[in-house]
């Protein structure tokens, strides 16, 4: 299959994604290739996604190829391209999203929370995100630990993610790469004294897993990431987002770091 995807030129795909830089967000680029796979109104249904790479920056205005092939019946992979250069690549695992006892063993719960910082004093997320509404889906730091965050998060209803009061499981993927940005950005302000946000790209997605079709926008959402390995400015976390005590989704995440642009 084959399809063409025409990135908006500005608006509310680039509203707070980031002020005075626009970029797609990752998650977006993820979004759209399973509006274009799937039939018209209705996005393909995702189980999860076995990787994804997120290889190149996408501007307002681009226009992406996508050419997609199925490896069996619940697996497909895809190419997204720009002027014949690979900008992604990822395989997604197609069907209905897994119940929550149906965990792999490379999805497992991340475990409870180990020496936190509860009522540490944060600083303000102005000051931990380069982020902004409605892109901006973290709204409190719950606890810090030695190895990453757990934070509340939403995803405010004018995101261009959201549509009829609700966005795709993989939005929440963003809420956790924001959760370790804000992690990375604390660990930064003890060494060097002051916070300043910088800005990081989602990079890389595997063994990602799905346990609700959508996400209902205005929620809180309790957001984990634990360090699972870190190469700077590469950066490798095993995340999970839950809804009510429920998972939404469970995976590994991988970020860049960009240079102190911000």
């Amino acid at each position: 299959m084959n399809a063409i995807i025409e990135v908006p030129p500005g608006g509310a795909w680039f509203e707070g994604h980031f002020p005075g830089h626009p970029i797609l967000p990752g998650v977006a680029e993820l979004a759209l290739a399973t509006n274009a796979l799937g039939s018209p109104g209705s996005p393909l249904s995702l189980q999860g996604i076995a990787f994804a790479r997120l290889r190149q920056i996408v501007h307002p205005g681009d226009r992406l190829e996508l050419v997609a092939r199925k490896q069996d019946a619940a697996h497909l992979r895809f190419d997204l391209k720009r002027d014949g250069m690979l900008v992604a690549n990822a395989e997604f695992i197609v069907g209905t999203p897994l119940a929550s006892g149906e965990v792999t063993a490379a999805a497992e719960t991340i475990a409870a929370p180990a020496s936190p910082r509860r009522g540490a004093a944060f600083h303000p997320l102005d000051a931990l995100l380069p982020h902004r509404p409605p892109m901006r889906f973290l709204t409190t730091i719950l606890h810090e630990e030695t190895d990453g965050l757990t934070c509340a998060a939403q995803i405010p209803d004018r995101c261009a993610l959201v549509a009829g009061g609700r966005a795709p499981p993989i939005a929440a993927i963003e809420a956790a790469a924001q959760a370790a940005a804000a992690w990375e950005a604390l660990r930064r302000s003890r060494h060097a004294g002051v916070a300043k946000p910088r800005i990081g790209y989602l990079v890389a997605l595997r063994d990602v897993v799905f346990f609700a079709g959508s996400v209902p926008a205005e929620r809180d959402l309790l957001v984990s990431v634990r360090l699972e390995a870190a190469a700077p400015p590469l950066t490798h976390y095993r995340i999970e987002v839950s809804l009510d005590g429920k998972p939404v989704t469970r995976g590994t995440i991988a970020t860049f770091l960009a240079d102190d642009n911000v």
